[in-house]
């Protein structure tokens, strides 16, 4: 394409000449367009001065009657008037986000025990107050949370607390943040009703003791990686390891599992909810000090001060304090 076609570079243009030259041609003059900007005539005179440069056309000449429009002019008006109306959209505050009659779809990846945790009060509360909102559950692939999270994907994920990350601070490098949504009263021990390592003689219930625990063939919720988790770092401070004879990615396949074998799972005591515990599964406690488990939201800092985003967290917030109130 000719240079000479292509018009000013935008690089070096001051949008300031812009407004300018959408008020002379609105006004169709010099004194009246510089009223309207609040500036002097001179400064308005300066900038049309600039401007005859810039397009290389005098734009206003003066005419019967007054100061009149070139063809250049004419023809700049009216897109020169909507890409400036299209700007001040641009920059101006967001709408309000009124729960009460917004339809809005929030998406999350949240691990099957925290859905049977969180979604009931949660949908509870939309039902009050946001009857039009909609949800959409995502399974856990840790691996895929970030760039997911930076394209709007997924609004938040739901994830375990990893040691040494803090909650509530700066983003990290890839521009995610998490906030702390609940804690669980601390990992327990499921095993099937009649278990034999929970059975002594005559039928009794027996207390489950730390090595025979770590004798026993595990079951392993393990969402994503290969490697020993909180129970083999516990354990080994106390010189035992324990044999996972199997690794599922969901907790109510491990439930479902523990109930119909000789497996033994240690999960958060939220496993409850999920599982029919004292009729076809047993809980007993750890033998072993365990660390509570903490669970938080993460996002993405793009959506930080995006008022629906920011409402939708509030209200998961609040939903998580409820939870371990109520518990």
């Amino acid at each position: 394409m000719n240079a000479a076609h292509e018009g000013p570079s935008l690089a070096g243009l001051d949008l300031n000449l812009v407004v300018a030259l959408d008020a002379l041609t609105r006004e169709r003059s010099v004194t009246r367009a510089a009223r309207e900007m609040g500036v002097t005539q001179s400064a308005m005179s300066h900038s049309l001065r600039r401007l005859r440069v810039l397009l290389g056309d005098p734009l206003l000449v003066r005419g019967k009657g007054g100061m009149v429009l070139t063809p250049r002019a004419e023809a700049l008006a009216v897109p020169l008037r909507s890409g400036l109306t299209t700007i001040r959209h641009a920059l101006a505050s967001p709408d309000a986000f009124d729960p009460k009659t917004a339809r809005r779809a929030f998406t999350l990846a949240t691990p099957d025990l925290f859905d049977a945790v969180i979604m009931p009060p949660l949908l509870a509360r939309l039902e009050r107050e946001a009857p039009l909102v909609d949800l959409a559950a995502r399974p856990i692939e840790l691996e895929r949370i970030p760039a997911r999270l930076e394209t709007g994907e997924l609004d938040l994920a739901i994830v375990p607390h990893i040691e040494g990350q803090p909650a509530n601070e700066a983003p990290d490098d890839g521009g995610l943040l998490r906030r702390a949504l609940f804690r669980d009263q601390g990992p327990a021990c499921y095993l099937r009703a009649g278990h034999p390592a929970l059975t002594g003689r005559k039928g009794a219930r027996r207390r489950l003791g730390r090595v025979a625990y770590a004798r026993l063939s595990h079951v392993m919720v393990s969402i994503g990686g290969t490697g020993p988790g909180y129970v083999d770092r516990a354990l080994a401070e106390h010189g035992l390891t324990r044999r996972v004879a199997l690794r599922v990615p969901s907790f109510a396949a491990a439930a479902a599992i523990v109930a119909r074998s000789d497996l033994v799972l240690t999960a958060p005591t939220v496993l409850d909810r999920l599982t029919a515990v004292g009729r076809d599964v047993v809980c007993v406690a750890a033998p072993i000090r365990l660390p509570r488990h903490r669970i938080d939201m993460m996002w993405h800092e793009r959506f930080t001060h995006d008022p629906p985003h920011r409402w939708f967290r509030e209200v998961l917030l609040d939903v998580g304090r409820g939870e371990v109130v109520s518990r």
